[in-house]
């Protein structure tokens, strides 16, 4: 087997790793429990899960999506998670290779993923998890680039430039067409967006936004179109920025190629 197979499957299963505990982020915060103790068990019988049982990927096939000991069935959105955050793994390692960008843009990628998941959960960005992801953008361009320091300080400010402003204009377009003070964005969004920024810098930030933007209207429309959702109904905008993060990442610089040129026309 040549040896950069044998990289991309190393790394592959270190991603499930993530996944895994991405999982118990993702079910355990937004309901207020501690992520360290107790350890993990099952939801609906509260019985404590082995070791053996908790092996990324392998346990669900292994025990045929059912619990040990309740028998009840194991939401397909474990495996599925814990192998997202493999693939996100890999993709880092092709894009980055081996460098410190790939350690900073996979741990980019694990907060993206979780708090993709909470937002379609429950419509909300926890305060942890994006503080957290801050203070990992912090120290790891601390650590690793230096040089990306006054980035990543201008990254966080159009970050949360941006969609603060983005807020404002909306909130009061809907207290004039429906008089009702609400907000258009919450301040999770917000904050999750500082976070992204201080990863990206400021270029790739706005890539983030004008392409989280595109594909939030695209699909909002196809799914008003086809009835399923309402014209005034709120609509999770984490996954969009986080879709939209993603983009930017590999494509920004292809994307911004190409609107100067479409711009000289």
């Amino acid at each position: 087997m040549r040896p950069e197979i044998i990289e991309y499957i190393a790394l592959f299963l270190f991603g499930t790793a993530i996944g895994s505990f991405l999982n118990v982020v993702i079910y355990r915060i937004p309901a207020g429990l501690s992520i360290v103790k107790p350890g993990s068990f099952c939801p609906k019988c509260k019985r404590s899960i082995k070791p053996y049982e908790n092996v990324p990927v392998l346990s669900y096939i292994f025990l045929l999506g059912r619990c040990a000991g309740c028998k009840s069935s194991i939401s397909f959105r474990y495996p599925l998670i814990e192998c997202s955050m493999g693939l996100l793994a890999i993709l880092m390692l092709w894009k980055f290779g081996w460098s410190w960008d790939l350690l900073i843009y996979t741990t980019l990628a694990a907060f993206l993923l979780s708090l993709t998941i909470i937002d379609l959960d429950v419509y909300r960005l926890p305060n942890p998890i994006t503080i957290t992801g801050s203070i990992f953008a912090i120290v790891l361009t601390l650590a690793f680039r230096r040089s990306f320091i006054l980035d990543m300080i201008l990254g966080g400010v159009v970050g949360i430039g941006v969609l603060s402003l983005q807020g404002l204009v909306g909130s009061l377009i809907v207290r004039l067409t429906r008089k009702k003070k609400t907000s258009a964005l919450g301040l999770g969004d917000v904050k999750f967006a500082g976070m992204i920024g201080l990863f990206l810098g400021p270029g790739q930030t706005g890539g983030m936004f004008i392409l989280g933007i595109f594909i939030a209207t695209l699909i909002s429309i196809v799914l008003i179109v086809a009835g399923k959702r309402g014209w005034t109904q709120r609509i999770p905008f984490g996954p969009y920025l986080a879709a939209g993060a993603l983009l930017s990442l590999f494509y920004g610089k292809d994307i911004w190629a190409w609107y100067w040129s479409f711009l000289k026309l």
